[in-house]
């Protein structure tokens, strides 16, 4: 019986990688016998891989690179179930300064966009690992001694510029988000506040795309009925979804009415539902603004 020993130095993982070697001794049979040392703050954890006596060189080398593979594949692991959530947290607090209640929030949409499978690419978790197994495996084929956090301070910056790159992007997505409920908010306390000057207003939009809108008696308002009704700046170049949103607001109606032909426009109609709460129903159909439009 021979052996081989690979030595893997953490100060903060000790237990993940000793428990996952545990794992694969019971699981996968594998050869190994573990011994822990500690040394100050950091632990050693020595492991003696065992192989029956192999005269071949050749077969003696790929047995070991299987056993290393094993190790990779434990401490890889390690990494994305634990170092990856410690580093997304210190990027939260140290790089985006953000706040306790912030940091739960956005941690775990990152946490979500780093392991969902719904990415352009799917499987993106098992490449992050097959790509940490294979940079572990050269490391140790180099020398028989791996350090964790040197190794990631160190020897996996693509990796680490990856995660961030995924962090940053959720964080850009955060603020985007609350900054759209801030504006909504801003909005809605703003027709909140507005005298309706129509209690009912129909909403129609064509199959083309295009919106007219109709008084209480369904009669199609005129462009110089809006024109005095919402005193709508020319000098403003809006898109076709903003005036409408900017007309609905001027009006401030108690009830809005939509007459919908068309399939786009759904984050504006969502907008308006959100700024109108409680004001807006949405037509069957069947009736004579329906069947103008």
């Amino acid at each position: 019986m021979e052996q081989h020993s690979v030595q893997v130095g953490t100060q903060y993982y000790r237990e993940s990688i000793y428990e996952r070697l545990r794992q694969l001794q019971e699981e996968e049979n594998l050869p190994v016998v573990l011994h822990e040392y500690q040394q100050g703050k950091r632990w050693l954890i020595d492991c003696e891989f065992q192989m029956e006596a192999i005269e071949d060189e050749r077969d003696q080398e790929i047995t070991q690179k299987i056993h290393s593979y094993y190790l990779a594949n434990a401490i890889a692991e390690t990494i994305l179930l634990h170092w990856e959530k410690d580093h997304i947290r210190w990027l939260l607090r140290r790089k985006f300064k953000m706040k306790r209640e912030e940091v739960v929030q956005v941690f775990e949409k990152a946490l979500q966009y780093l392991n969902e499978e719904s990415r352009e690419w799917k499987g993106y978790r098992i490449h992050r690992k097959a790509s940490l197994v294979n940079q572990i495996v050269k490391c140790l084929e180099a020398q028989p001694l791996f350090d964790m956090e040197g190794f990631l301070r160190f020897r996996a910056k693509g990796y680490k510029e990856e995660i961030n790159k995924a962090v940053s992007y959720v964080v850009n997505e955060h603020v985007i988000a609350t900054e759209y409920v801030e504006f909504i908010n801003l909005l809605k306390h703003f027709v909140d506040s507005q005298e309706p000057r129509i209690h009912t207003l129909h909403v129609g939009i064509t199959k083309q795309g295009k919106f007219n809108l109709y008084n209480e008696e369904g009669k199609r308002m005129t462009k110089k009925t809006m024109d005095d009704l919402f005193f709508m700046d020319s000098s403003q170049e809006l898109t076709y979804e903003d005036m409408l949103v900017s007309a609905l607001i001027a009006v401030a109606p108690r009830e809005i009415v939509l007459h919908i032909r068309y399939e786009g426009y759904q984050d504006t109609l969502q907008t308006i539902c959100q700024v109108f709460a409680g004001r807006v129903s949405y037509c069957s159909g069947s009736c004579s603004i329906c069947e103008k439009i």
